[in-house]
């Protein structure tokens, strides 16, 4: 019986692999991206590089669809580019083994208990009211009926309310501005907005950002969105992009029509942002400001901080973090992202491949973990390897 299970769990396994495969190659099919990759024409020698690497470290060749899609963004060729096609389905999927982890974290009323348990210093947004499966509490995790939430929220002004599960590029996200128990943004009452947000949601304080930041555009609440990620008994990080709001929107999300920007480690902006469809920017389109070697203060202190926090939750092999940096000048965590991290803006922005000089070992990696038995698989976490004849 027990071979049984093992054997429809490696079945199962492989199906959910392709199946995760099928809807990354769906996203550029979309008419849009079509429209940016197809421009772009791979040399043969460009090629062969590509073909040389996957062949020799993953054991097969991949679409160049990817590496053109990159490319298309800054004109920069790079071997090295990963594409959506393994990052998701293979990368983050055998990283991140221990799905249980996965699924509690993603509830962004979950992760603020393990960051203040810690002694790292790392602000979170302030909470007002939060629900979690039904239950209302308040900013000190008091019990509280739905009663006391709607009194508390009466004459809160302005806060930004979220969902908590089952979220992503800000979807069912509002910034809300409540007076007299009426959100004078929507005119929707508190108890039409509670009961819109259903069970799980978050409302916080508005983050107010770093002069530095906010001096860029600051109608949104403009982050880093900074991927680390454990291989051995290290936390690394990839090169980190910027993410600005425009034209009003309060969300500097790209899904929701926010801009992009590669950031040195010393917090210098590159030349130009863009958005997901290949607008570009060299200044901001409605502050007129002017990103090339502009430097954002205390940006190294984000990036030391993203590393720590990895380090309260080792199980996990990799993370995109969400943060900014307030107006006192603290690193801030937004939430932390643990499926389908927006993989292709970093190369986008970037014109390079994340991984760098570790491509190579990464696609050996999970070549050798995609031909691992499931219920063998725990042994090789974090870039681990050894002779897989025995897991056959």
């Amino acid at each position: 019986m027990k071979r049984l299970r093992l054997i429809i769990l490696n079945i199962v396994d492989k199906l959910k692999i392709l199946y995760l495969r099928w809807e990354q190659t769906k996203k550029y099919k979309d008419v849009r991206r079509k429209n940016v990759y197809s421009k772009i024409i791979l040399t043969p020698e460009q090629k062969k590089e590509i073909d040389s690497l996957y062949i020799n470290n993953y054991g097969r060749k991949i679409p160049y669809t990817w590496h053109r899609s990159y490319m298309a963004f800054t004109g920069n060729f790079d071997k090295n580019y990963f594409p959506e096609l393994l990052y998701f389905p293979e990368f983050e999927n055998f990283m991140n083994l221990d799905k249980s982890y996965c699924k509690a974290l993603s509830d962004k009323n979950i992760l603020p208990y393990i960051i203040q348990s810690s002694k790292i210093q790392v602000k979170m947004p302030k909470t007002i009211v939060s629900c979690m499966a039904g239950m209302y509490k308040d900013q000190n995790n008091n019990p509280i009926s739905q009663e006391n939430a709607i009194e508390l929220l009466q004459n809160i002004g302005e806060c930004f309310a979220k969902p908590s599960i089952d979220t992503s590029s800000g979807r069912g996200c509002m910034l809300l501005n409540i007076i007299d128990g009426l959100d004078k943004k929507t005119n929707k009452t508190v108890i039409e907005i509670i009961n819109q947000l259903g069970n799980n949601f978050v409302i916080q304080e508005r983050i107010k950002c770093h002069e530095s930041i906010s001096k860029i555009y600051s109608k949104s609440v403009n982050t880093f969105r900074v991927m680390t990620y454990r291989w051995k008994n290290e936390i690394l990080t990839i090169p980190v992009i910027m993410r600005i709001g425009q034209g009003g929107n309060y969300l500097d999300n790209a899904h929701a029509g926010g801009m992009f920007i590669a950031i040195e480690n010393d917090g210098k902006l590159h030349e130009k942002a863009f958005t997901e469809f290949k607008q570009e920017y060299s200044k901001h389109p409605d502050t007129n400001f002017v990103f090339k070697g502009y430097q954002i203060d205390l940006f190294p202190k984000v990036l030391e901080t993203a590393k720590k926090m990895h380090t309260l939750i080792p199980q996990l092999g990799v993370i995109n973090w969400d943060m900014t940096i307030n107006e006192n000048g603290d690193p801030v965590l937004i939430e932390a992202n643990l499926r389908d991290g927006s993989f292709w803006f970093f190369q986008m922005a970037w014109g390079k491949g994340p991984f760098g000089n570790k491509t190579s070992e990464i696609l050996r990696w999970i070549n050798f973990m995609k031909h691992t038995k499931v219920e063998n698989r725990n042994k090789y976490k974090y870039g681990n390897m050894q002779d897989n004849n025995q897991n056959k």
